[in-house]
């Protein structure tokens, strides 16, 4: 028998309600619905649901060095084995779970989209008492996001003018 503790969820909404107001942040959950491939073509068609979450706790980018060996470079070269270095970015996304449709569950295979650049879930974490999400996520690197939407249907044949 689980018994709900108020006192502590109203905590920490309000825990949560500072974090907004400090670091509140427009942030774009995208989870994957299905994927498909065409065999002949080669051409991969990926199902998404977005949800917008306007007042998600966004805390600042922590920079980590990483850095790539590969068999190939040691082998070559038995001296030579720095590899490549690069920076990448983890950040912080604390998620109020009223922000949320109710009974939203977020996965490792969901992403995040932060000021057009797209984070991977590292690792997720839901809140005592089902309050909220934290979740760390890594920048994917490449190109920026591509933001597409789709307010209009075009039937072949019908004349398109771009504005």
């Amino acid at each position: 028998m689980s018994v709900t503790n108020y006192n502590l969820n109203n905590r920490i909404r309000q825990a949560l309600y500072i974090l907004k107001r400090a670091f509140g942040g427009t942030v774009t959950l995208y989870k994957l619905r299905d994927t498909t491939t065409d065999y002949e073509t080669g051409q991969k068609t990926v199902d998404t649901v977005s949800y917008t979450i306007s007042r998600c706790i966004v805390l600042p980018v922590r920079l980590q060095r990483e850095v790539i060996q590969t068999i190939s470079i040691i082998s070559a070269n038995k001296k030579f084995v720095q590899g490549g270095a690069y920076d990448s970015g983890l950040r912080e996304f604390i998620i109020d779970a009223r922000d949320l449709p109710r009974g939203l569950l977020i996965r490792q295979d969901d992403w995040l989209v932060y000021d057009d650049r797209r984070y991977e879930l590292k690792i997720v974490h839901e809140l005592e008492q089902k309050t909220g999400w934290h979740i760390i996520g890594k920048e994917v690197l490449g190109p920026s996001v591509i933001r597409l939407d789709v307010r209009e249907t075009v039937s072949p044949g019908d004349e398109v003018t771009l504005t």
